[in-house]
């Protein structure tokens, strides 16, 4: 498979559910809509993993990213670059788990 097959049938894939866990709409913003518009709006949008997050939903230790569980919706103008680019398998700030070796106190087991 090309890559370029490959990010096109990836990029088909990525897509988060229309009604979220507690059942509204990411449309509209109504629980357990049935619109026919936000069907189709939600069957015609093409998603990719967050360029902001890398699809982590953080940006920072405490600041949430604005997309919807680690993908935002591709519009025109995004750069097909973004499509193939490699994705890490952590966040960066994981990178270096930091552990504090304490001394054993004296004269306990």
């Amino acid at each position: 498979m090309t890559t370029q097959a490959l990010a096109s049938a990836t990029a088909a894939t990525l897509r988060p559910l229309r009604l979220n866990f507690a059942q509204v709409c990411i449309w509209c913003g109504y629980r357990w809509c049935t619109s026919p518009r936000c069907i189709g709006l939600h069957e015609r949008s093409v998603w990719i993993v967050c360029i902001d997050c890398d699809g982590f939903g953080v940006i920072g230790p405490l600041d949430a990213c604005h997309c919807v569980h680690g993908l935002m919706e591709a519009t025109p103008a995004v750069d097909p670059a973004e499509l193939r680019r490699p994705l890490p398998v952590y966040r960066l700030e994981d990178d270096e788990p930091e552990f504090m070796v304490t001394p054993r106190p004296a004269g306990r087991l």
